[in-house]
């Protein structure tokens, strides 16, 4: 009966570490092209107002969005964000989440495909992870989660392409 279990957590412990391999692996710095889906003017709806995401490219390297909330014919920023290609990784930036220095805290890129990308930074305030999904040329998700101090949380924006 032991060998039998001991068989089973050894097969679980290979699985779980080709599937770990498997994810790392996932981002090449070849698949950047596919952050251009970002481009372009982003909004959502709200009984507050109109959020708006607006993205550019900057340079080969570089993406640069911006965040707004339209409300009776005033914009306020919400926040700047940055994707950015840096050494053998891509990264993604929020300048309202910021290190004890008060630079803006990177999150890695683990996942990037053509419908969309997913960031971590486990040790970051809240959000610790960011997902971006294009379900279409016209929609895009924005998925911000994680713990705020001892409580989880979770922000869905879904925003259309204007």
């Amino acid at each position: 009966m032991e060998k039998k279990q001991l068989f089973r957590n050894s097969v679980f412990i290979l699985f779980f570490l080709c599937a770990a391999f498997t994810v790392s692996a996932q981002v090449r710095v070849s698949d950047f092209r596919y952050i251009d889906n970002i481009e372009g003017y982003w909004t959502m709806k709200t009984k507050l107002g109109l959020y708006a995401e607006k993205w550019k490219r900057v340079d080969d390297h570089t993406w640069k969005g911006r965040t707004m909330r339209l409300q009776n014919g005033d914009s306020s920023k919400v926040d700047d964000m940055r994707l950015f290609l840096e050494g053998d990784g891509i990264y993604f930036t929020i300048a309202a989440v910021r290190d004890s220095v008060g630079e803006p805290i990177r999150f890695k890129l683990r996942v990037l495909k053509a419908v969309g990308f997913v960031a971590e930074n486990l040790q970051s305030p809240y959000p610790q992870k960011i997902t971006y999904r294009w379900k279409d040329t016209k929609h895009m998700d924005a998925h911000f989660e994680g713990k705020d101090g001892r409580v989880s949380r979770e922000i869905i924006i879904q925003y259309t392409r204007q």
